[in-house]
């Protein structure tokens, strides 16, 4: 396939291109259905100008006795519209679902210290240092690497160096 065929086959542009195209047909339908009006009228005031035009109406004029043709006319336009209303549908641009899948942990091997320290660094979104969550649990350098260390092995966290610190993430 070439690449100007490709860009072709989008579905927004080719949803603009049926719009348009409806848009045409439509106005060429109004247009011919406006000729073919004036020129029926026209006829009816010759046929009433050869009957005397005493008694020229509507439902006397030869020409309006059958209206088939303003049926032919409303099919189609209701058609061509169903064309451009899909157009329309095909012109708007798409909603890309993200699915946020939600991992569940599986804590039940870890002592409630270890689990507090998982939720904890779960909760932070961007990560934390390691030297926070010593501080905040009241851990030596030592027992938070410790701990870290089985929660890294249980792949649970990840520890990322950062200058002279580790921000630790949930995997």
């Amino acid at each position: 396939m070439s690449k100007t065929w490709r860009k072709m086959t989008n579905p927004r542009k080719i949803g603009f291109i049926i719009v348009a195209v409806s848009v045409v047909i439509i106005g060429l339908l109004f247009y011919l259905k406006f000729q073919t009006d004036s020129q029926m009228l026209t006829a009816c005031e010759q046929a009433c100008g050869e009957a005397g035009g005493t008694s020229c109406s509507l439902d006397s004029c030869p020409y309006h006795q059958d209206n088939t043709l303003s049926w032919i006319f409303l099919a189609m336009g209701i058609f061509v519209a169903f064309i451009g209303g899909t157009g329309i549908y095909l012109s708007l641009p798409k909603k890309v679902e993200t699915i946020i899948e939600k991992k569940e942990y599986d804590l039940t091997s870890f002592s409630d210290n270890e689990k507090k320290i998982f939720l904890f660094i779960k909760d932070s979104k961007e990560g934390i240092y390691q030297s926070h969550i010593g501080k905040k649990f009241n851990l030596s350098k030592v027992q938070a690497t410790r701990l870290l260390d089985k929660l890294e092995g249980s792949g649970l966290v990840e520890r990322r160096r950062r200058g002279l610190a580790n921000i630790v993430k949930v995997k």
